[in-house]
């Protein structure tokens, strides 16, 4: 059941990307609400959830926005994982936690695509304009994340902890 609810809630937050947030640009920067879900479901479901989830919001952010295929996939599922790793050294009850893993995570996470598009060929994205476009979309993740951590409540509403004892097991073993 809760994968049902993992894909009910990336159908929606891909609708609200490409509908919404892809044409709301305070600061010439669009949001990327997709980037966010990579993290809330790496510290709501541990690592191994996050990288899965990361995976498939990257997929589908890489079907529908043009660019080289699999870029956003591999960076958004390596920062869930990351990001569900980070969170067990945390006190997951202090609330000024969830905000500034988000908003560092999206940073990283930008910073990293952006070189990875360098790489591939896309120069004008290995600029100083790069830190810029990295700080406006954490600083939208950062709001975006309450949200988001909401509904992913709802996804994990069936399993409770069950996801990060799995996750620690596969990570110790």
């Amino acid at each position: 059941m809760r994968r049902l609810k993992a894909g009910v809630a990336l159908f929606l937050l891909l609708s609200l990307q490409v509908s919404i947030f892809a044409h709301l640009r305070p600061f010439d920067v669009a949001p990327d609400v997709l980037l966010v879900a990579a993290i809330v479901g790496g510290l709501v479901g541990g690592g191994d959830f996050g990288a899965r989830h990361g995976f498939v919001a990257g997929l589908l952010l890489d079907l529908v926005v043009p660019g080289p295929f699999g870029l956003a996939a591999g960076v958004y599922g390596t920062v869930g994982y990351a990001t569900g790793l980070f969170s067990r050294s945390f006190d997951s009850q202090d609330p000024r936690v969830v905000p500034v893993l988000t908003g560092l995570a999206s940073f990283v996470a930008m910073i990293v695509y952006g070189f990875g598009l360098g790489v591939l060929g896309s120069e004008q994205f290995v600029e100083w304009h790069l830190v810029w476009v990295a700080f406006a979309v954490s600083v939208y993740s950062v709001i975006l994340v309450f949200p988001v951590q909401t509904l992913y409540g709802w996804v994990m509403a069936d399993d409770g902890t069950a996801a990060r004892t799995d996750s620690a097991r596969s990570v110790v073993n």
